[in-house]
């Protein structure tokens, strides 16, 4: 293919001035930046983004998250456009090879028994579905989801987040119930790990006997919290919570949309780093690696009874999209990313908490993997969340040519989940620009 193919317009060079002025004009509100000067972003290789004056930044947010092979992998690259020339889409009303294999390697790389999968275009999309076929096959409406949890902004997936993101005068549908997760650095019962014995897991069962039929559908968590500030609750949290699930007949979903494939180091997917065998697995963000595509993994006779009469997505296991994503998953097991999340989290994260020696305004580092998290605060024994400093470390971060993301119920808290093609100079090069942005805030306060 020839540029001159391409329309004109694509091709011609903007200043970021000419494209914000075209957003600001015929973009709705809920379409924002994350910078009071956004940046126009023009190209990426590896963890490193370029914008439109040339300058580059190394992003350890990856997109929220989804960019897990880094930018314009050459195997990506390459999938991409050779698929495109040979079938773009036809809906899945009809069979096609991309979709054949890559339901057949998700199966291969799974949690045991989840051979059935189901695919969509996002992450909001598979909780939605996932837990329509939990309440369907179960034929009960009780849906338990997490304290500070964020599972999607379509209709029910918003309704199980509780992550702040409730901005209209409505009330959660009946069926929806909420338990505490295993957030040990604010703990809701004012307890210490380990006395505390797991207080935020076993009241989870108080909730099912007085809040529910004393059954329920399903139980979902993500296995490390995402835009809720990257809260990983304690080793045996999950065993705790699936053995009372099971006790109320409940199936237990693990939305790894963020932290699936492998970005929490060891494993392809976070819950198996508590040795709980999920029900269903739901997926998204680094599947894709920037090309839309969701969905979910179950077993046999949970999928049995979910039928196209339930459901159907349009766009969902087109070839385009199931082609990358399979152009993913060979790139994290040729590339060893598994391995190098582990080897290069473990450095980062050693390196973070160096930093924490350092700088007050650091009240803890969590996280597994390349899925870190650093809380920040105004007072290590008040733990008064340091929201306003946390949009100032941005500014100072992006100025230096450094990313990072934002979360936390507060918006306190600093999200690393970059590309796993991240190197470790790269690590170095961003604990010195966080370290340089840090100390230039504490200054003032």
């Amino acid at each position: 293919m020839t540029d001159d193919l391409v329309p004109e317009e694509l091709r011609k060079a903007y200043t970021d001035k000419e494209i914000l002025a075209i957003e600001k004009k015929h973009l709705v509100p809920a379409v924002g930046h994350y910078y009071e000067d956004p940046i126009l972003f023009v190209k990426g290789k590896g963890a490193v983004l370029e914008d439109s004056a040339g300058k580059e930044y190394i992003d350890l947010f990856a997109g929220i998250c989804t960019t897990i092979t880094g930018y314009s992998h050459p195997k990506f690259v390459a999938t991409i456009k050779w698929q495109a020339e040979q079938l773009v889409y036809t809906s899945s009303l009809y069979s096609t090879i991309p979709y054949a294999l890559l339901i057949k390697k998700l199966a291969e790389i799974a949690p045991a028994g989840l051979t059935q999968s189901y695919i969509v275009n996002s992450g909001s999309e598979a909780n939605e579905h996932a837990l329509f076929m939990a309440r369907k096959y179960k034929q009960n409406p009780y849906v338990v989801a997490c304290h500070h949890a964020y599972h999607g902004r379509t209709t029910l997936a918003r309704e199980i987040t509780t992550a702040g993101w409730r901005t209209v005068p409505e009330a959660h549908p009946p069926g929806v119930r909420f338990a505490p997760n295993g957030y040990c650095y604010r703990c809701q019962f004012g307890k210490e790990f380990p006395e505390c014995d797991f207080e935020c897991a076993r009241y989870l069962r108080e909730i099912i006997r007085t809040e529910t039929n004393r059954a329920i559908a399903a139980f979902i968590a993500e296995p490390i919290q995402g835009v809720g500030g990257i809260v990983q609750p304690p080793s045996d949290y999950f065993k705790i919570v699936h053995e009372i699930v099971k006790d109320f007949d409940g199936l237990f979903i693990s939305d790894e949309v963020q932290t699936g494939f492998g970005r929490t180091g060891e494993k392809w997917w976070g819950i198996e780093h508590s040795g709980v065998e999920p029900d269903v697995v739901t997926m998204a963000k680094g599947f894709g690696s920037g090309i839309p595509i969701g969905g979910f993994m179950t077993r046999p006779e949970i999928a049995e009874d979910y039928t196209m009469t339930d459901s159907f997505a349009t766009f969902g296991g087109n070839p385009l999209s199931c082609a990358a994503a399979l152009a993913v998953i060979e790139i994290i097991e040729e590339s060893n990313y598994v391995e190098r999340a582990t080897r290069n989290g473990g450095h980062f994260k050693k390196e973070l908490e160096a930093l924490k020696e350092d700088h007050r305004l650091i009240g803890d580092v969590r996280g597994q993997g390349m899925m870190l998290g650093i809380e920040l605060v105004r007072d290590r024994t008040t733990k008064e969340p340091a929201s306003e400093e946390m949009v100032k470390l941005m500014e100072l971060c992006k100025e230096d040519g450094l990313l990072i993301g934002k979360g936390g119920f507060d918006g306190n808290v600093i999200r690393l989940q970059p590309p796993l093609e991240l190197t470790t100079e790269q690590i170095d090069k961003a604990c010195e620009i966080i370290d340089k942005s840090l100390a230039e805030i504490e200054k003032s306060i």
